[in-house]
């Protein structure tokens, strides 16, 4: 039997993976199989030709299995792109998702405006540190950041992106629940926490459930970190100090309100590219 080549394994995952309603099947199939050949998947379309071994094909196997059984394709390659950088992700922490990507243009944007040369800046609940490294690698003035999370093997991964992204003199890293590691008041504090209520945690997709509780579950309502991050950051803000969250769907106005009630000043609500109030920002 003739070797398969890298069109025809393409082909049949796709297949496969439609017919077991996984989203996004051709993507996929095609991230899993240039992560394994070691190539840019845009050169998968120059390799069409090429024949694939048959421990190539065994290990692809197993990939595809294991996508069908709900497992991200993210941990399966463990990395995902996040505003045009690679993260190292592993199961202790959240995948970053392309909504995030808007938090942290909208910090970005604000910095470039600021007369302010130096930033120091909080990221609570930082996984990955996606958000805290992204800006610290894009951002065209001097930030000092940290990272916060209460879950030590988060941290191991975030030092880890910190490291491979030539960022670890301006981002430390530190283990603590929400704002308490924070010891200098801060310029901007920025968090995406927890924000699915309770009750919907079973009814999430089932490769969603793959990623800790501890980064998804927001209480019973949602808001709980919220409501703890909007009160802590009075004392851990300079003044006129400002505070960014993402928030889920439809959470706009409730999290708007948490902050006013909480004497927060300009609070503002963003949309992000599919016109889902995505961000709220205010200051102190």
């Amino acid at each position: 039997m003739a070797a398969l080549n890298i069109k025809e394994i393409l082909d049949k995952t796709v297949d496969f993976f439609k017919k077991a309603d996984i989203p996004q099947s051709r993507l996929d199939a095609e991230v899993l199989l240039a992560d394994l050949l070691g190539m840019e998947r845009i050169n998968l379309y120059v390799n069409f030709d090429r024949p694939l071994k048959e421990e190539e094909v065994d290990q692809y196997r197993k990939l595809i299995l294991k996508r069908k059984q709900g497992i991200p394709v993210a941990y399966l390659v463990d990395k995902k792109e996040f505003m045009g950088l690679d993260f190292q992700v592993s199961d202790d922490v959240l995948i970053p998702r392309p909504e995030t990507e808007h938090l942290v243009e909208i910090v970005l944007e604000r910095i470039a405006k600021s007369d302010l040369e130096q930033f120091e800046i909080a990221d609570i609940g930082t996984g990955s540190g996606a958000i805290i490294i992204s800006i610290a690698k894009l951002a065209e003035k001097t930030i000092k950041g940290l990272g916060i999370d209460i879950s030590e093997a988060s941290l191991k991964v975030a030092q880890e992106n910190a490291k491979r992204l030539a960022v670890s003199e301006q981002v430390e890293f530190k283990h603590g629940d929400l704002l308490t590691p924070i010891e200098d008041k801060m310029d901007i504090i920025v968090s995406n926490p927890p924000y699915i209520p309770s009750d919907e945690m079973d009814d999430l997709q089932q490769e969603v459930q793959q990623e800790p509780d501890l980064a998804l579950d927001g209480g019973s309502d949602g808001l709980d970190y919220y409501r703890k991050i909007i009160k802590g950051a009075k004392d851990k803000l300079k003044q006129d100090g400002l505070l960014v969250f993402e928030v889920g769907i439809k959470q706009s106005q409730e999290v708007s309100t948490l902050l006013k009630k909480s004497g927060y000043a300009n609070v503002k609500v963003r949309e992000d590219y599919s016109e889902i109030e995505r961000v709220v920002l205010a200051n102190y």
